[in-house]
């Protein structure tokens, strides 16, 4: 397992590239981050995090941009509104997934979760590499790890950690919206007053 600043992105880029795991800082907790195009470095993800393809919560789409959910999603003004409302922000969408996205993981699920995150080495990450595919960074059934030195401790079998602390100690707030009506599924530290 490597550990380089958040300055050395060339190495973060690179763990990637090479189809690694890596653990990155958000504004809300530590993610584990790889590649969205990279079959071998998903199915490695799911196994770390003891999930089977197809089943349990669908893992996250990080966008560097807005304008990248419709390549990803189905979506309306509506969604395209409280997209540009709250992202980059604390909030993960469940939109109903585009017809035309193929995808190993998500051929699976005919919904996908988008996220722009609100943390500025993140989205600097994200416009470097493109989409990546994220989750939170801890064992199944325990709660995320807030700083690198506790994903070191605890996720020892990972590729790479970028050295930090996270904003936060909450999870985004998830709103599946893949129905007419939106839900929350989780709260989160964003606080969700209108939908329209």
């Amino acid at each position: 397992m490597r550990s380089f600043s958040q300055e050395d992105r060339a190495s973060a880029i690179a763990t990637l590239n090479q189809g690694g795991i890596l653990a990155v800082p958000t504004e809300t907790v530590y993610g584990l981050a790889v590649r969205l195009d990279d079959e071998k470095a998903i199915l490695k993800l799911l196994k770390l995090k003891d999930r089977q393809v197809g089943s349990g919560k669908i893992l996250t789409i990080m966008l560097p941009s807005v304008n990248d959910i419709p390549n990803y999603a189905q979506v309306d003004r509506h969604h395209m509104n409280i997209a540009r409302r709250h992202f980059p922000g604390e909030l993960t969408l469940i939109l109903k997934k585009h017809p035309e996205f193929r995808h190993v993981y998500f051929d699976n699920f005919d919904k996908v979760g988008i996220r722009i995150p609100a943390h500025k080495y993140m989205l600097d990450l994200l416009r470097a590499t493109g989409p990546l595919l994220v989750t939170s960074a801890n064992p199944r059934g325990e709660v995320p790890c807030l700083h690198s030195s506790e994903v070191h401790e605890r996720l020892k079998s990972i590729d790479g950690i970028v050295h930090g602390s996270a904003g936060g100690s909450l999870p985004s707030t998830i709103i599946d919206w893949s129905e007419p009506e939106p839900r929350q599924v989780r709260a989160g530290g964003l606080l969700i007053v209108r939908y329209h």
